[in-house]
């Protein structure tokens, strides 16, 4: 398993909110994406739970990249050719859902 994978799974999810099989599925396909820019946003953001896995990265930080990622996939998402736009809109959808809504309450 990858460092990424093992962070997801070690956060304590109690109340159950964290789709953590999702969120690893949404990244993973995500960096097999034919978008360039889609691939780019997963790897940068598996690098960054890996800093803050790591102690290398705060929360506070952490917090802050993946809102300004929100911001430019969906900025991305309107310039997109529509079978590009797809993929940058699931990525898009899947952080506001997974780790916005989620993650971020739990760290």
């Amino acid at each position: 398993m990858s460092k990424f994978t093992d962070f997801i799974d070690g956060i304590a999810d109690a109340s159950g909110k964290l789709a953590k099989d999702e969120l690893k599925t949404l990244i993973a396909t995500a960096k097999k994406d034919k978008s360039d820019f889609v691939r780019l946003q997963a790897e940068n953001f598996e690098r960054w739970t890996n800093m803050l896995a790591d102690g290398d990265l705060t929360p506070k930080g952490y917090k802050l990249l993946v809102r300004k990622m929100e911001v430019l996939t969906q900025l991305e998402v309107i310039k997109l050719k529509v079978e590009a736009k797809a993929s940058a809109q699931r990525l898009a959808t899947g952080l506001q859902d997974i780790v916005i809504s989620a993650l971020f309450a739990l760290i």
